[in-house]
């Protein structure tokens, strides 16, 4: 293990309390940029050894490492960032970091580790969406003088390692146009994914959003002329991941169970971070179920279950 790797502490068990809108972030730097990821989807940081080459796979996956008895792929994030045989080159200080999505480990090769920060959401913005940008980061963040960009793992593990190969076995099309859903998603890729598979399954009245905020300010304005039973025809469910800029999908939750008209809205989280911490968080703010990405059928049948659409189809 590198002196680097040994630096770093990851205790992923650290249960936050559920809705004060704070992370803790892990922040590394690849081919001199500096890096973010959320603590919470880091299992290990560890130091890199051998290496196994493969004939054949994505240009970015270096390679297969052993972790004690798990052969898991290395994925280059200087090579997949940049595309450049010199950012990809290894270096004395580079640390191996081991994620996990839906029960699959994936490493990644990153070049210094520093610390972890404590952060509010608030403090993170959202990465603009500029004509032809298409950057795996999902929002931004200023730390110690130094600006940190939050790393969209999840569409990195599905573009190189196929980690999101779901899609619909089993589950019907049931036409729905007059239930609205509300979703609240940071990542492009993920987000259009949703998208895809609810109006696959039937829905059509779709509202997406870029973070918890943004879904918050619209949820609060059709509030403003409705009641506790009549919202329920302007939302008939929230979606919501956990990991967002500016607001949480824990807060998010909070906001509307604390609401004199939103309280009723069932809440579904979708995200990477489903755990049994999470899990607790979620019950402590009033989630009523969370799935696990990238399970997009099981998210389809978990919410036509808490708008009741499964019985009313049964009956």
């Amino acid at each position: 293990m590198t002196s680097q790797a040994s630096k770093i502490g990851i205790n992923t068990g650290i249960l936050l309390e559920a809705g004060t809108n704070e992370a803790e972030i892990l922040v590394f730097e690849v081919g001199g940029q500096t890096f973010g990821v959320n603590v919470a989807k880091v299992k290990e940081v560890l130091g890199i050894t051998k290496v196994t080459s493969l004939p054949e796979g994505h240009p970015s996956i270096e390679g297969v490492v052993r972790i004690r008895q798990d052969v898991v792929s290395l994925i280059n994030l200087g090579h997949f960032l940049y595309g450049d045989a010199e950012e990809a080159a290894s270096h004395e200080t580079d640390c191996l970091l081991l994620l996990e999505f839906n029960q699959r480990p994936l490493a990644f090769r990153v070049n210094r580790v520093h610390r972890i920060y404590r952060v509010s959401w608030k403090a993170t913005r959202p990465l603009p969406n500029t004509l032809g940008m298409n950057a795996p980061i999902t929002s931004v963040v200023l730390i110690d003088g130094k600006l940190v960009q939050i790393l969209d793992f999840e569409s990195i593990g599905t573009e190189v390692a196929g980690i999101s190969d779901e899609t619909l076995p089993g589950v019907n099309r049931i036409d729905a146009p007059n239930i609205p859903v509300v979703f609240a998603e940071d990542s492009r890729m993920i987000s259009e994914m949703i998208q895809d598979h609810l109006q696959e399954s039937g829905f059509s009245n779709i509202h997406g959003f870029v973070d918890g905020q943004a879904a918050w300010e619209y949820l609060e304005a059709l509030a403003e002329d409705e009641t506790v039973d009549s919202i329920l025809d302007k939302v008939g469910i929230l979606i919501t991941d956990i990991e967002m800029p500016r607001m949480d999908g824990f807060s998010l939750a909070k906001n509307l169970r604390m609401h004199p008209v939103l309280a009723r809205i069932p809440i579904l989280i979708f995200s990477s971070l489903v755990s049994k911490d999470n899990q607790k968080k979620g019950l402590q703010v009033g989630v009523d179920a969370q799935v696990s990405k990238p399970r997009y059928g099981e998210l389809v049948e978990k919410a036509r279950q808490l708008i009741g659409l499964s019985e009313l189809v049964e009956a």
